[in-house]
């Protein structure tokens, strides 16, 4: 089974694909475009903003007990005439985006025509959960805004260790007595090498 649908062959030379990502707010989805400057409108009528300001970095993956962690990072030069969005967003404080989701999409494109008039959905490969705001001030108009996303197996570095006992074991079978681990071996010790 594949992840596109039958009817987008991922082979194909006039097909591309953009790479989407929606943030849940307390004020509703915001919905963008990562790297691409544009208005896109998907199936379901949903309006996805693009910027090549926005970027998004160190997308991790499960691998080696790292819990996968992320940024995502608008950086733009602020006009002196309008309203600062930096002071904006510390306003709604540290809250405002902490535990919500973020989840990031393809949608895949058959041919240049479809930016305009997709037939194919936006295709969801991942969740994270957002984490942390920090900013950046360089120079008079120079201001950047970062978002700290980990996945949903963050705590999974801090759990709790299980000793493979008796009481270990019942805790995993939620309390139930399991006697079966009495009789484990404790040493390893061996009466004869296996290879001389």
């Amino acid at each position: 089974m594949s992840f596109f649908p039958s009817t987008f062959d991922p082979r194909d030379d006039r097909i591309g694909i953009l790479d989407l990502m929606s943030i849940d707010t307390p004020d509703g989805v915001v919905r963008l475009i990562i790297g691409t400057d544009a208005v896109f409108t998907d199936t379901l009528g949903r309006k996805w903003y693009g910027s090549q300001m926005f970027s998004v970095e160190s997308m991790e993956s499960a691998i080696n007990g790292v819990a996968p962690a992320g940024t995502a990072t608008l950086a733009y030069f602020q006009d002196p005439a309008a309203g600062s969005l930096i002071t904006s967003l510390r306003e709604q404080g540290a809250d405002y985006i902490d535990g919500e989701n973020v989840d990031f999409f393809v949608q895949p494109l058959c041919h240049l025509g479809e930016f305009y008039r997709p037939s194919i959905a936006p295709l969801q490969w991942c969740r994270r959960t957002a984490r942390t705001l920090t900013f950046s001030l360089s120079g008079a108009v120079e201001r950047s805004i970062s978002m700290g996303f980990e996945a949903w197996s963050e705590g999974r570095r801090t759990a709790r260790r299980i000793a493979m006992n008796t009481e270990g074991h019942a805790t995993l079978l939620g309390g139930v007595a399991n006697p079966s681990l009495e009789f484990k071996p404790s040493t390893d010790f061996q009466r004869n090498p296996m290879f001389r």
